[in-house]
């Protein structure tokens, strides 16, 4: 159970630093923007920020994937357990949920600033 417990918490770690890396590249993305903004010659292009969400999606898919297997796995495991370790693992199942929950919102929310970035060079080109 405790191996179970740290597989788990070291995922949500994983998909966190991902959340922090992908915050990252969007504040990069938006500061390299604001200092284009003047410079018609250096903007950053349309291209570059559709690869951005692009990349962003492909993760958002693969940790869809991760979690669905997660959740396989603990129905695994809950099928072949007792009482007790029932409760702990829906225990556990509902901080994950809760986990992912918030993941997704931030990932929904960098989506949005990318579009909202996307946008902007658009507007700016018109």
């Amino acid at each position: 159970m405790v191996e179970e417990v740290i597989s788990a918490w070291d995922e949500v770690n994983a998909t966190e630093r991902v959340i922090a890396s992908l915050r990252q590249k969007v504040s990069s993305l938006e500061m390299e923007l604001s200092e284009r903004e003047g410079s018609a010659a250096s903007r950053v292009t349309e291209v570059e920020l559709q690869e951005a969400l692009r990349v962003s999606e492909s993760r958002v898919s693969q940790l869809q994937r991760s979690l669905e297997n997660e959740r396989a796995r603990r129905k695994a495991l809950e099928d072949s357990g007792g009482e007790a370790r029932l409760a702990e693992l829906r225990d556990e199942n509902a901080r994950l949920i809760k986990s992912e929950e918030e993941l997704m919102v931030m990932i929904l929310e960098m989506e949005g600033r990318i579009d909202r970035l996307v946008t902007a060079i658009r507007g700016e080109r018109a």
